[in-house]
């Protein structure tokens, strides 16, 4: 046997779903959460925190309701992706 007869497997369908796949993934970029510094206990049961935000816009009226709770010193608003970027602070 030669090595021309080992072929990598091939499925036009996947290859499909792949791309529109990467695609999508690359476009999501433009997702931004926030990450609030608290003065005691954590950000996790604030629903802002779980949130994903189209615009930044939207993060820095998600980050002005984050900031009425009294525990929340400050906000960043952050692109979701893998790692972080950071944008910009919001703070009182």
């Amino acid at each position: 046997m030669k090595n021309e007869d080992f072929r990598e497997p091939h499925a036009t369908g996947t290859s499909e779903a792949g791309r529109s796949a990467v695609t999508a993934r690359e476009d999501g970029y433009h997702r931004y959460r926030l990450l609030a510094t608290m003065v005691q206990g954590t950000a996790a049961a604030l629903p802002e925190a779980w949130q994903s935000y189209g615009t930044v816009e939207e993060a820095r009226i998600g980050a002005r309701e984050m900031l009425h709770n009294h525990r929340v010193l400050r906000v960043a608003i952050v692109e979701d992706r893998i790692p972080l970027q950071f944008v910009e602070w919001a703070g009182r």
